[in-house]
C-alpha cells in the first residue's frame, strides 16, 4: 500500500479588518449565571437519575434471565 505525499499548494489568505470601536458584549448577572447553572446541574442530575434506573432494570431483567 503506498500513500502519496501531501501537495504543496499555496493558499489565499483573505484578512478581514477589526472594527475600529470595540462592541460591547452583553454579560450576564451574577445571580443570572447561577440560575443558569443551577438548572444545569438540575437536568444533568436528573439525565444521571434515569440512567440509573434504566441500567437496574436491565440488570434486574439479566438476573432474572439467568436464574429462570
Amino acid at each position: 500500500m503506498r500513500i502519496d505525499g501531501v501537495s504543496n499548494n499555496r493558499i489565499a489568505l483573505n484578512f478581514i479588518s477589526a472594527p475600529k470601536q470595540p462592541q460591547e458584549v452583553a454579560l450576564v448577572s451574577k445571580e443570572d449565571f447561577l440560575k443558569l447553572l443551577s438548572f444545569a446541574f438540575y437536568q444533568q442530575n436528573g439525565l444521571n437519575m434515569k440512567l440509573v434506573r434504566i441500567a437496574v432494570e436491565n440488570y434486574t431483567k439479566a438476573r432474572m434471565d439467568l436464574l429462570a
